[in-house]
This record gives C-alpha cells, structure tokens and sequence, in this order.
C-alpha cells in the first residue's frame, strides 16, 4: 500500500550506478535507431519504425521530394498551399520530409512557430529560428498539446497511414476552433484524353500493379475520393476541393503545363519510378528486384518517348475545425 512503510519498495540505491553514463547511453541507442538507415536493393529506408513507409530516404529521394516541391509551387501559381494563412501563430507540417515547405512557411510568417514531423530525420540542422522538427509517428497519439495549431498542412501521406480517420481526428484535436487542414497528393492513376495510352502499354502494367498491391497491403495510394468523406466524418467544416492536371511529358502546347511537367517528369524519371515501386513490389508483391528494374526500364522509355499524353491529378482539400 502506497505511504505504508510496514511494506516498503525495493529501492536500495545502486552506489554504482552513474546516471548520466546511463542517460548518455539511452541517447545514443536512440539516435543510433533513428540514424543507422537500411540498406536495400541500393537505396536507403529509415530505421525507424521499419515498414511503415516505403519511399526510401537517401539522397537522391531528398532531391526528388524538393523537385516535387517546386512543382506544387508551380500548380499554386507560386504558393505554398491553397489555404490563404492569414497570420498563424503555430504551424504543423506532417510528413515534412526534408523540411523545405516548413522552412519557406517559416521565412514567409515570421511571427508563427513552425513544426515539421517525420519519421526520418533528414532536414537540415540549421534552420530558421521559428521552425524546428521532430521526429515522430504521427500514427500514434501526439505529445502535441489540444486546440494548439492554427494550422495543419499534410502533403504526399496517401499510402503511409494505415488507419486515416484516427489520424484526421488527431488533426482535429490539435487544431484550435477555427484552424485549418489541408492535405494534397498527386494521384496514382494516369488519366489520358486522346487514346494515346494503351492497355498494354508498360506504364499502364505498371500502374495497376502499384494500385493493386497497395491495395492488398492495406495502404492504397489515391485515396483522395474518399477525403471529403472523412474530413466529415472527423467533424470538419467548409470542406472544398480544388485539382489540377499534372502531365507527365512535355507534350502540352500550353507554356505553364509545358513547365509544370518538366519538373513533374524529371522527379519521376529521377527517382519517383524506382523509389513508389521497388520497397513495395518487393516486400509485398513477390516481385524480385530484377523484374521490377525490367518493369521500369521499358516504363521510364515510354515516358521520355513523349508519345502517351498522360497526366496525373494534383489534388487538393481544404477544411475548418468549426468554433463551436
């Protein structure tokens, strides 16, 4: 019984026992598990939680991510979100892989207090003195206080989250009454408007191979039809959507649509093929590593051929947690 000193605990101190030594120790375990990647099939995962995620997170992925960044900008006509921010005192950016949208969110609204979460820890250790990062399973309940941020931006997370409603009902307990939400992806399905993209095409293998494992493996990728109906069902408000077609190819006569896909077709030849496909065809969907690099060479030379006028979707969603 708790303050009954008939019954005391067992708590004789160790005289050998050095706390710091131990406290040093635990760090360093700690650090080692997040830092010590995993090496496969030539890239590297993140430690950290294995499994979760399957885009590698090595250098060359890095590069890609920013290049995706700039075509975001590029669809938002040189914003960072479709959300106007009007003033945020404290931002969350979920999934912030190498930090570039925290940190240009930060440079941009001085007065806020900007926080990239990831599983991997490979932003920048000299940053702004407004934003910082975490590294954290934003699966899992947040340490994060309730009704604390004004806004909450969530990009490229489709396929990671096995459980999407428990995660939008955690955006919703830690945004103030008021705050904001957006979530955006780039959609996994080509679409194609003139019949240029046969069934039999590798690239159209290749699609519903990607969209058919995840599937299996419980993590599908274009979610985005079903966000308006879970941001409801998580109580949000003033829910709208806003897409616009990203082609893969340069094949636009349009000069913005010319340059949006540049970018777009060179994060894909670049590493996007390689890095969506190898971790999952190979852990789960009984691909070796040899057939799927057969796979996206005969991929990778229909894109650069110019000759299939297919785009993807860059979707966006927007939404409010209401004051009462």
């Amino acid at each position: 019984m708790i303050g009954d000193d008939s019954h005391p605990a067992n708590l004789e101190v160790d005289s050998d026992f050095d706390d710091q030594q131990s406290v040093d120790s635990d760090l360093t375990s700690i650090a080692s598990s997040i830092y010590n990647y995993v090496y496969e099939n030539g890239r590297t995962y993140r430690s950290y939680r294995p499994g979760t995620y399957i885009l590698p997170n090595d250098e060359k992925e890095q590069e890609r991510l920013d290049i995706l960044h700039h075509v975001f900008r590029l669809i938002l006509d040189g914003g960072l979100c479709q959300t106007v921010l009007e003033d945020p005192q404290k931002v969350l950016d979920v999934g912030t892989g190498t930090g570039i949208w925290a940190i240009e969110v930060a440079d941009d609204h001085p007065s806020a207090e900007v926080i990239g979460v990831d599983l991997s820890p490979i932003q920048p250790g000299w940053v702004l003195p407004n934003v910082h990062f975490v590294i954290d399973d934003v699966s899992e309940e947040w340490a994060f206080p309730h009704d604390s941020f004004d806004f909450i931006h969530v990009r490229c997370l489709a396929g990671t989250l096995a459980d999407w409603p428990y995660f939008l009902k955690q955006c919703f307990r830690h945004l103030k009454p008021g705050g904001k939400i957006e979530s955006s992806e780039c959609r996994t399905h080509l679409l194609c408007d003139d019949g240029s993209y046969p069934k039999d095409s590798y690239t159209h293998k290749w699609v519903n191979e990607f969209n058919r494992i995840a599937q299996k493996n419980g993590r599908p990728f274009d979610l985005f039809p079903q966000f308006k109906g879970l941001l409801q069902e998580a109580s949000f408000t003033n829910i709208c959507t806003f897409e616009k077609p990203c082609p893969l190819g340069t094949w636009p006569k349009d000069p913005r649509l010319k340059e949006i896909c540049r970018y777009f077709r060179a994060q894909f030849l670049w590493g996007a093929a390689d890095g969506y496909s190898m971790a999952l065809f190979t852990r789960f969907g009984g691909w070796t590593p040899v057939e799927v690099e057969v796979l996206l060479a005969q991929v990778r030379k229909e894109i650069k051929g110019n000759n299939m006028h297919v785009y993807a979707l860059c979707s966006f969603v927007t939404a409010e947690k209401p004051f009462a």
